[in-house]
């Protein structure tokens, strides 16, 4: 579908050639040139764009009573504002008021195009965060009873009322920006902006553009003012992820601004002053952090005065029910598919699994699997329903696997030891080495499991006394 811009002004030869560009590019474009027909049109269709004139035909400056308009009843239209006779000050108060950028007449197509592009791109990464705002309770990997995350979301309440700069560590997959996120949503600001960028899959040759903005140079005045994740998060918070992957430079430029608060936009001469908390991630330890070379310690100290480490999925493989149980729910209602459970058999399955891509593994198995399950007639998603990989890569499975072209030369109860070893090996691993929680999971008496493994010669970590 194309995007609907609304172009108002009083003079109509501009309204049709700004149409017309438009139209060349594929958006479909639509003008009026007066405010009362302007506010008519939009309560009539919401446009996905405005290219709004400062100066209409009665000279009173109606244009930014229209602008204060959109922006209190549309806040998710990008507006564009545009003048022949304009001055520093009504840029700048354009600009205060909501508008997105500011363009001078006459102006040359290409700005136009290019000014439009980046509004719609804001626009769009605005309601994308709003949304997931309204998802991350459900998709967060903070989810889980385990003593591991409860200590997690203890240190999160502790910061999040805070403006205190936090580190999140923990492994690829483990989801960092939905806990940045979270922690935002915790926050005073919870209200304000939150932006985020991935070090590691964002072009690096973007990156400094993409945090510190870019200022229009006297030699590229066809190149509009591109503002950065610092500016568009004021008073709001942002993630970095990834931090320790940026080049010494950016990270240098980055110390600087936490220690002033203020910084230059590529090729600007004019510091910008934000009120931006600023949360990083990494996949690297805080040790490792600071046996980097690559990594400024300068930044490291700035960053991390609260760090926060999540654990790895396999730490806490008793949190898979609980997780599995909310990512289906948004999944189904994602997909339009009927909620499921996991079978017994095939929760034993993904909580014997060591994930080595964490959560976001976890994901990909449960959305696929529910997908897979739709045809299967049950209730729940079965253990035939799982993809291959849990199966490859579970060491229960593989190790079980290897023995049973041999098992059968053994006497029967030598094979019955062999499995029990490997079973209880597995469901110990499961559980973190928890006597009590494997023995109700085995419907097994916790005394006489104790036994069990002693007979069966396997060693626990397990301290709880036995009965």
């Amino acid at each position: 579908m194309p995007v609907d811009v609304l172009v108002i002004d009083d003079e109509t030869d501009i309204c049709e050639l700004v149409s017309a560009i438009l139209i060349d590019e594929g958006y479909e474009a639509r003008f009026v040139t007066n405010g009362v027909t302007a506010l008519e049109s939009i309560k009539e269709r919401q446009p996905g764009i405005v290219i709004l004139d400062v100066w209409l035909g009665d000279g009173s400056r109606e244009g930014l009573k229209i602008l204060e308009t959109i922006k209190r009843d549309h806040s998710y239209v990008p507006v564009i504002m545009m003048s022949g006779h304009s001055t520093v000050e009504t840029a700048v108060a354009t600009i205060k008021m909501g508008a997105y950028d500011f363009i001078e007449k006459p102006f040359q197509a290409d700005r136009l195009l290019l000014v439009v592009k980046r509004a719609l791109d804001a626009a769009k990464l605005k309601r994308e965060n709003s949304e997931l705002k309204m998802q991350v309770p459900f998709l967060c990997s903070l989810i889980g009873n385990s003593h591991q995350i409860n200590e997690v979301k203890q240190k999160i309440d502790a910061v999040a009322q805070t403006n205190t700069k936090v580190c999140i560590h923990g492994p690829v997959g483990c989801d960092r920006a939905a806990i940045a996120r979270y922690i935002h949503n915790l926050s005073l600001r919870t209200e304000l902006p939150f932006c985020s960028i991935n070090c590691l899959t964002a072009p690096m040759q973007h990156i400094e553009t993409e945090i510190f903005g870019l200022e229009t140079t006297s030699t590229e005045k066809n190149i509009p003012r591109k503002i950065g994740l610092l500016e568009n998060a004021n008073n709001g918070t942002l993630f970095i992820d990834e931090v320790h992957s940026l080049v010494p430079s950016i990270q240098a430029r980055l110390a600087k601004f936490l220690h002033q608060s203020e910084f230059f936009r590529i090729g600007g001469s004019t510091a910008v002053k934000v009120d931006v908390r600023l949360i990083v991630g990494s996949s690297k330890t805080d040790s490792e952090l600071l046996k980097s070379e690559t990594f400024s310690k300068d930044l490291y100290y700035r960053t991390h005065v609260v760090s926060i480490s999540i654990p790895p999925l396999v730490d806490r493989l008793n949190d898979i029910a609980l997780l599995s149980r909310q990512f289906l729910i948004a999944y189904a209602s994602a997909q339009h598919l009927q909620v499921k459970n996991l079978s017994s058999g095939a929760l034993s399955i993904l909580e014997s699994y060591q994930w080595p891509g964490d959560i976001q593994q976890l994901k990909n198995v449960l959305e696929g699997s529910l997908i897979i399950s739709a045809s299967n007639g049950s209730n729940c998603i079965e253990v035939n329903d799982l993809p291959p990989e849990v199966f490859q890569k579970n060491q229960f499975a593989q190790s079980w696997n290897k023995r049973n072209a041999a098992i059968v030369s053994l006497p029967i109860k030598e094979a019955r030891d062999e499995f029990e070893r490997e079973y209880l090996s597995a469901q110990l691993k499961r559980f973190n080495g928890n006597i009590s929680q494997t023995a109700k999971f085995i419907g097994m008496d916790r005394a006489a499991l104790h036994r069990k493994l002693k007979n069966l010669l396997l060693k626990t970590d397990d301290t709880d006394e036995v009965d």
